[in-house]
């Protein structure tokens, strides 16, 4: 099962009265979230090139979504897996990687621990490391695949004048952004950040010393730094409003979204990361 494919709605009880918020949820895509897309084309990338051979090793730091995106795949291409990930991974996600057969390596430091402890044993040999960070078919699934589908499926005979998305490893943004104003020159872009003192699990903050080398933040012509707290409230809000349970950067998202339309008007697309259901066992719910 390929990604992709996911249904672009309006969330029209969260929308400001005189507003339009849509949203593209990517938690339909095989393993719950938007990361399913680059892992399919970033394993077939490294399959076509020989970077990757049959049955080889593979290794990739991940706070969960990616890693569960590739752990799939590998299990699908008989590939055994490691996943080096930060200590405050929810369980959701490590029982989830275990379930697809990964081998877990927890490391202090967080996302950027995980990243450096990957690149280490990858240079000792351990497996091809696919790098979501640094690879450029990260950008190209969201360009060549996501981008489109959101102009292919608009349902208003005017664009939408915003487009908001989270910031973590850069190819969201970036690949939509650069599919976006290929068809919709004017669309104004929101880079919707954690903040670097309260951070918010697969999301990343533009003050944060290591910036992924694929993120071309230029795009962005808006700014927006939410914390925890204010997402996870997003997220109780959409269950009101909505009936829907997002993750927290969604929450993340859909709060800046609303928070700017209030203040501006307007009609905005968004997309939401995933679902709610691989964080019960961190706060708030637990």
């Amino acid at each position: 099962m390929r990604p992709g494919n996911t249904p672009l709605v309006e969330l029209s009880n969260s929308a400001p009265a005189g507003t339009r918020l849509f949203a593209k949820l990517e938690w339909y895509n095989p393993t719950g979230s938007v990361k399913d897309r680059p892992a399919w084309y970033m394993y077939h990338n490294a399959v076509e090139d020989g970077k990757l051979r049959p049955g080889g090793p593979m290794i990739e730091a991940s706070s969960g979504n990616t890693g569960i995106g590739l752990a799939r795949l590998a299990r699908i291409y008989g590939h055994p897996m490691a996943i080096v990930l930060p200590l405050d991974s929810t369980e959701e996600r490590k029982h989830i990687l275990r379930a697809y057969g990964a081998e877990l390596i927890e490391v202090e430091g967080g996302p950027n621990g995980a990243i450096t402890r990957a690149k280490e044993l990858a240079a000792e040999g351990e497996g091809h490391m696919v790098y979501q960070y640094g690879n450029r078919w990260n950008v190209y699934s969201h360009l060549f695949g996501t981008s489109r589908e959101i102009v292919r499926d608009w349902p208003l005979d005017e664009p939408p004048g915003h487009f908001f998305a989270a910031y973590g490893t850069g190819g969201t943004l970036t690949g939509n952004s650069r599919g976006l104003r290929d068809q919709w020159p004017d669309i104004v872009i929101h880079s919707v950040e954690e903040i670097l003192s309260d951070p918010i699990g697969g999301m990343r903050s533009r003050d944060d010393p290591f910036q992924p080398p694929i993120a071309d933040l230029s795009l962005a012509t808006h700014r927006h730094e939410v914390s925890k707290t204010t997402a996870d409230q997003m997220v109780g809000e959409v269950m009101d409003t909505e009936g829907m349970f997002v993750g927290t950067s969604s929450g993340a998202v859909i709060g800046a979204a609303v928070g700017y339309l209030a203040e501006h008007g307007g009609t905005a697309a968004s997309l939401l990361p995933d679902a709610g259901w691989k964080y019960l066992s961190g706060p708030p719910w637990s």
